[in-house]
């Protein structure tokens, strides 16, 4: 009786036991598995949002793209729109330039053109690596061309950390591997291994060879991706890190385009989609709960860059099944993600802290913007690619206006000043009444995103000009100062309003930012900058000019409160986000009061116009290293200011200058902002010096000008685009010269 009960007691005590070392075991595998965390990155070279919209029809993708995120990357590398620069900058997390002379990756086995394998011309490269070096005897692939492509960077004005991801992932011990190639018969094509590579052109693990093609001579070039090779490659990696791919059936097949019959074209493209289809397929049915699975491409094919269609597609899976639009802090645009974005988003998946180099955002997921759906996000794309491919030409029709505007309202008052015929009087109403509408032009353009509308530009332009002709004509019978100051005022309150309540009209304006060409996300941009700070000064000069002789007190507390608002909105790290626009607002503003007030600049009020522009490049520091908002393009500026890191400063200076120059050189407001100068001076020189004449009329509207000059040179100093902003802010005082210069009946003796 003992015996058993003893039997049955070591019998449930070795339940107990034993059910304990399963547990343990079953808890010890789980912790294995969600410290395996995986990001898996399939590149689709050339795939656009066109071949996106064909391949969310192929039933794979159709399934799994409800339960994924969605968004567009722009890519706006500092050389030409290649994959190979595309695929450098992103894994550098910040600028770099692919060169040609560089080369490509290769097996360390692999000959080169020079006869030599790629092992033993590293070796050649790099005297520190012999035979005994363990790390390159353990790297799956090389990209020799390393070191050259380093110098190649080293005279470009920013810091290239090429191979930054690489080498972080590395540090952490990570894994790395790279799968596929976009070769072509007879010539070696690995732009992605620019990608995954560290510091030192290496990849531990991949395969890059012949190997992940095959032979199939109804596909582009004779070559098909290895897909069945590739999945089990793919899916065989048990090691946490990040695991790269790189199809590029598609973008051969593009490269061939205008070489075969479209009917040929057809049958191929859609054989090479639903193969891509079930390649993502397969590997997200067979993914584990600790893989993030991301499908992207980085460079549009050639047609959909002869479209102007340059954003391209990223979808991303994870352990989160509920599907949405992917959000960046670089871009602050639902759906936009930068593609120095996708360096840190990896690390972030893998639980790696990204270097202080990279300058993007880890990218989540948000529903805000009305882009809940992945229709209406596509409309979004629809309309971002629209505005993009018709910003030039409507923004190059309305620089002509002003021009062809400016020059014929002079040589109107030069010729025909003393002319009273009828047929003149109506011709100079006639241009006053065009001048005019010039100055609602900046509002009506920030005006117009809210119709929401996809029209030809002509339609646009059209209705603007229409608008604004419209308003020039209720405004015109006022007085002088009067008329101005509504010009003045609607154009600023339209750009604040717009400001503090997100700038989604601005994003969406043709004379704004947009996400394609990348030169600014948020903020205030560069030409609303200058009509900003223009627009400032000529409604408080009106103002003051219009209450004329009493209220000054009145008059004074205002202008400060309107310009200590328009400064707090420029500088703000969640609002105007422009420096340049806040210290060039700030001296023209500055200038304009003191002018307005009528007080003695000397040297003390030099010193403390002085004192003002100290104080406001402290604060602009203190906002944007203090802030709690995500850190800005000033916020990184002010950060190397205050650490000292005086050559990224220097860089940074030398990339504002020359940008500026370059825009000096071939941008059409360099025109605007020539024709400007000529005509303040033809009407400052001239024996009539109309302006002297115009100053003792409306005094402090003349004194007001001054402080547009000032912002408007101040501007282009300290702007990277400075000449845009110069242009449109100098406009606010040549236009309504001239307006008075060719007024007639009484106000027309100002130009006798």
């Amino acid at each position: 009786m003992f015996r058993l009960i003893g039997v049955m007691v070591a019998s449930i005590l070795g339940l107990f036991l034993s059910s304990d070392v399963a547990g343990a075991s079953a808890y010890s595998k789980l912790q294995s598995n969600q410290t395996a965390r995986q990001v898996l990155v399939i590149f689709v070279d050339g795939l656009s949002f066109s071949d996106m919209e064909v391949l969310r029809t192929y039933p794979h993708v159709d399934k799994w793209l409800s339960k994924g995120k969605y968004g567009a990357v722009t890519v706006r590398p500092a050389g030409a729109r290649t994959d190979s620069n595309a695929y450098v900058m992103t894994g550098s997390g910040g600028q770099a330039v692919y060169s040609e002379s560089s080369g490509t990756a290769y097996h360390p086995e692999e000959q080169m053109d020079q006869g030599l394998s790629a092992a033993e011309w590293m070796k050649q490269m790099d005297v520190s690596t012999d035979s005994t070096d363990t790390e390159q005897q353990h790297s799956a692939i090389l990209f020799p061309g390393i070191y050259r492509l380093q110098y190649e960077n080293q005279e470009k004005p920013f810091i290239a950390n090429i191979g930054l991801l690489g080498s972080t992932l590395r540090e952490h011990g990570m894994a790395v591997s790279l799968y596929g190639n976009a070769d072509l018969p007879g010539k070696r094509q690995r732009p992605a291994a620019l990608f995954a590579m560290d510091q030192n052109g290496r990849i531990p693990q991949g395969d890059i060879s012949g190997n992940t093609n095959q032979r199939n001579p109804i596909y582009p070039y004779g070559m098909q991706t290895n897909y069945p090779y590739l999945v089990k490659q793919l899916l065989s990696q048990q090691q946490p890190g990040m695991h790269v791919v790189e199809l590029a059936d598609l973008s051969r097949l593009y490269s061939l385009q205008n070489h075969m019959s479209p009917s040929s074209f057809t049958i191929r493209y859609g054989q090479i989609l639903g193969e891509i289809d079930r390649f993502v397929g397969t590997v997200l049915n067979e993914r584990h709960a600790n893989q993030t699975v991301m499908v992207l491409s980085v460079n549009g094919n050639g047609a959909a860059q002869k479209q102007k269609s340059l954003l391209t597609p990223i979808l991303i899976w994870d352990n989160e099944e509920q599907s949405g639009v992917l959000h960046s802090l670089t871009t602050r645009q639902s759906g936009i993600i930068n593609g120095i974005d996708i360096a840190p988003t990896i690390l972030q998946r893998l639980g790696v802290p990204a270097p202080a180099e990279m300058i993007g955002h880890p990218i989540t997921t948000s529903v805000a913007g009305g882009l809940q759906t992945y229709d209406h996000f596509l409309q979004e794309v629809a309309r971002i690619d629209h505005i993009y491919q018709n910003r030039s030409s409507i923004m190059y029709i309305y620089v002509m206006l002003q021009i062809v505007t400016l020059i014929l309202a002079s040589l109107l008052w030069i010729w025909q000043r003393k002319d009273r015929s009828r047929a003149t009087v109506d011709y100079r109403r006639a241009i006053r009444l065009w001048l005019l509408s010039m100055l609602f032009f900046p509002a009506l353009f920030l005006i117009e995103p809210i119709l929401l509308w996809s029209v030809p530009p002509v339609v646009v332009l059209g209705v603007i000009v229409l608008l604004a002709f419209g308003s020039a004509l209720i405004v015109e019978r006022f007085p002088f100062p009067k008329l101005l100051f509504c010009v003045a005022s609607f154009t600023a309150i339209c750009i604040l309003i717009d400001g503090f309540t997100g700038a989604k009209a601005m994003s969406r304006s043709y004379m704004g930012y947009d996400p394609v060409i990348g030169a600014r996300f948020y903020g205030l941009g560069n030409e609303y900058e200058g009509v900003l700070i223009g627009a400032t000064v000529l409604l408080v000069s009106s103002l003051y000019e219009g209450w004329r002789g009493s209220r000054q007190a009145i008059c004074f507390a205002l202008a400060a409160g309107i310009f200590a608002v328009v400064l707090f909105y420029m500088a703000y790290p969640a609002l105007g986000t422009n420096a340049g626009g806040f210290l060039a607002g700030t001296i023209g503003f500055a200038i304009a009061l003191f002018r307005l007030q009528e007080w003695r600049l000397g040297k003390r009020g030099l010193i403390v116009v002085g004192g003002c522009i100290c104080a406001g490049v402290l604060m602009l520091i203190g906002l944007h290293i203090f802030t709690e908002q995500p850190v800005t393009h000033v916020g990184r500026i002010a950060q190397e200011i205050v650490s000292g890191n005086w050559q990224e400063v220097r860089l940074m200076v030398e990339r504002k200058l020359a940008m500026n120059w370059r825009l000096i050189r071939i941008s059409a407001w360099s025109k605007v902002f020539i024709v400007s100068l000529f005509i303040i001076s033809l009407l400052s020189l001239r024996p009539t010096q109309f302006l002297r004449r115009l100053s003792q009329q409306y005094p402090l509207l003349a004194r007001g000008f001054t402080g547009i000059v000032a912002g408007s040179l101040a501007t282009l100093v300290l702007n990277d685009s400075g000449i845009v902003s110069a242009a449109t802010s100098i406009i606010f005082f040549v236009i309504p010269v001239l307006y008075a210069a060719l007024t007639d009946e009484k106000e027309g003796e100002l130009a006798s």
